[in-house]
């Protein structure tokens, strides 16, 4: 603050002389370096976005490890180690990481394991999975959990810089312009992956994966690089570090107070019920429809283009009228997914069409909603969060969901005795549930007097 500024508030004056003066009283330390945190940011999750769509759990791995062992079971488990790792090993460091003055240097510790855990899964492809595909699996499996894990630590420190970083209003944008930017990258990608897996490349099986794979983490390690550059402000205050005991106890009590989150939590393990069918889509067109391996390229593409689209919409409804919005919305779509391959089931067997031509769709559906779901639900959370306690909110969120990561799991044993059908129809119900409990759902920043209060005002 300038000297003349500091005059004119000791004199009762609040009032600025000039527009320099002004400059200086609104952008402070914290904020300084915004603009070039907020595109290594989106840079970040572009190069993220491109990573992901070669190497994509439910289509890429999913198909994988299916076919390397000749069942479904083991595309439950992938997903489910994916939840389960970057959901449940916060809660125990969130007290933490809290007491940590500066999240960046954890962020590098947890990119550096996340590389080992990568490295590792390309060397089991390339050097056990042609001899020996079962135990191939499991330890795919074991490097994949390295993988999650640390990356479901870094992801607390990642949020919090990213909440001292990036201004309020512009975080619907930068989730935005990371996904639509990925997603441009990723029809590329796409085609890439399907001329891969068709062998145009000249890499049979298993190896044609793990070139996917490699191309997948020359893009992470980019990622994380461009992270490294970011200027992380100082935290306004820390709390002492706290065992995981207390850290529980904390989340007990804030559980126990806030009856909003609460709400949203319902809202979101409903919603994920539809994750027992969602490893199952890609199978099941391979495995019961007779697709082509190849034709996941049209997948991705599809997922690509619906996620393109989503951006555009999503991060500007997020921005001008609320993350609120755009959750219930979102949710709303994320009721088609599963809604469209129950039609085309009932096309495809009742009817005898070809419905191999549609079944793409289902990947552009699935991908408009969960863009919508990513870019406002995290937002959401941390306008319900104080500062000091941001990690803790997000830890719990996470570990909330972190038991139904076991739904794939679950999914792949059920389809021994049901049909994918009934599977489906369960993901449907799931999320029609999550649309009706999402209508409770309030702005973060409204506030609500109590009753005593209300009584005064009549």
């Amino acid at each position: 603050m300038t000297q003349t500024v500091r005059q004119n508030l000791a004199d009762g004056d609040g009032t600025m002389d000039d527009d320099c003066e002004r400059t200086d009283l609104a952008v402070s330390d914290r904020w300084q370096h915004w603009k070039r945190n907020f595109w290594l940011g989106v840079i970040n999750g572009i190069l993220f976005k491109v990573g992901i769509t070669f190497s994509h759990p439910s289509t890429v791995l999913a198909v994988f490890l299916t076919k390397l062992t000749g069942s479904e079971f083991y595309a439950g488990v992938l997903t489910a180690v994916a939840g389960l790792g970057w959901f449940l090993p916060p809660m125990f460091v969130a007290g933490w990481v809290e007491s940590l003055p500066r999240k960046l240097p954890l962020y590098a510790h947890m990119a550096l394991g996340r590389a080992l855990g990568w490295l590792w899964m390309i060397a089991v492809v390339v050097f056990v999975a042609p001899q020996f595909p079962v135990y191939a699996a499991l330890l795919f499996l074991i490097g994949y959990a390295v993988y999650t894990v640390t990356g479901g630590i870094a992801s607390l420190a990642f949020m919090d810089i990213f909440a001292r970083t990036v201004p309020f209003r512009r975080r619907g944008a930068f989730w935005g312009l990371r996904m639509f930017w990925g997603s441009v990258l990723g029809i590329g990608v796409g085609v890439i992956v399907r001329q891969v897996l068709k062998g145009d490349w000249g890499f049979d099986f298993p190896y044609n994966y793990a070139l996917l794979l490699s191309f997948a983490f020359v893009t992470y390690a980019l990622a994380w690089l461009t992270f490294f550059l970011i200027h992380e402000p100082p935290v306004e205050w820390t709390t002492p570090p706290k065992p995981w005991r207390e850290q529980i106890q904390t989340m007990v009590e804030l559980w126990r107070q806030r009856l909003d989150f609460r709400q949203l939590i319902k809202v979101r393990l409903l919603m994920d019920i539809g994750l027992i069918a969602a490893p199952f889509y890609s199978t099941y067109a391979v495995v019961k429809l007779g697709a082509k391996p190849s034709l996941l390229g049209a997948f991705i593409i599809a997922e690509t283009i619906g996620s393109l689209l989503a951006n555009i919409l999503w991060s500007i409804l997020a921005d001008r009228r609320s993350n609120l919005f755009v959750l219930k919305c979102s949710i709303a779509c994320a009721t088609v997914p599963s809604g469209w391959v129950l039609l085309l089931t009932l096309l495809h067997y009742s009817f005898g069409f070809n419905v191999l031509p549609l079944y793409p769709l289902t990947y552009f559906f699935l991908a408009f909603a969960g863009t919508g779901i990513a870019i406002s639900f995290t937002n959401y959370v941390l306008e319900l969060a104080d500062e000091a306690h941001r990690p803790t909110y997000l830890a719990l969120s996470n570990a909330t969901e972190s038991g139904m990561m076991l739904l794939p799991v679950l999914g792949g044993i059920l389809l021994n005795y049901v049909s994918h059908s009934v599977l489906f129809s369960i993901a449907f119900t799931g999320v029609v549930l999550a649309v009706w409990e999402s209508r409770k759902l309030k702005p973060a920043f409204v506030y609500e007097p109590s009753h005593s209060e209300a009584l005064k005002v009549k």
